[in-house]
């Protein structure tokens, strides 16, 4: 088995037993309101690259569209991870809720293993086209976020990203954060 694949698996392995116990821990009626969070869905959305990269790797190749995709799955995450490291904990004041029990898995474990198996294992040469590719889940999950949150209220502002009404100023600069790791990743 190639290291890849070992990474690989970790990933799928630790997002799945995290994801699981997310969802065990809430109300059944509330389970899937863990699927509003960022969290989750870069979490998934790597662990779905990740196997997608095993069944690549079972047939003996690793071709480019997949390795675009775990490009974009592994900016994803480090978002997850840059934003609870650079905003959220210090603008909470507490890692309670951002570094323990399962979302120690999505916030950092997860993260690192898919940094790791990226840059070590599947980076290859890619086109400067997958940099606006690794900005797209945080385009279009902000965009979600702000309807959500601003326009239809319907979602509370569990980012803190509206706070006196900022919103404008946070979707800039997650949009801006996520330009320079999709850069930064693509060029290392």
């Amino acid at each position: 088995m190639v290291p890849s694949a070992v990474f690989n698996e970790a990933i799928l392995f630790s997002t799945v037993l995290a994801l699981r116990a997310v969802i065990r821990r809430a109300p059944r009626a509330q389970a899937p309101l863990a699927f509003r969070f960022f969290t989750v869905l870069s979490n998934l959305f790597c662990a779905l690259t990740a196997l997608i990269l095993l069944v690549c790797e079972l047939f003996g190749s690793m071709p480019a569209w997949a390795v675009i995709l775990k490009f974009v799955g592994t900016v994803s995450v480090m978002v997850t991870f840059l934003t609870v490291l650079l905003f959220l904990w210090p603008s909470t004041g507490s890692i309670h809720g951002l570094w323990d029990g399962p979302e120690l898995v999505m916030h950092l474990i997860t993260p690192v293993l898919a940094l790791l198996s990226f840059l070590c294992f599947e980076r290859g040469t890619m086109s400067p086209w997958a940099i606006p590719l690794g900005i797209l889940p945080v385009a279009l999950y902000g965009w979600l976020y702000l309807n959500r949150v601003v326009v239809a209220r319907t979602w509370e502002d569990m980012y803190g990203f509206n706070k006196n009404g900022q919103w404008k100023l946070s979707f800039a600069l997650m949009l801006a954060g996520t330009a320079l790791i999709s850069v930064l990743l693509w060029m290392l």
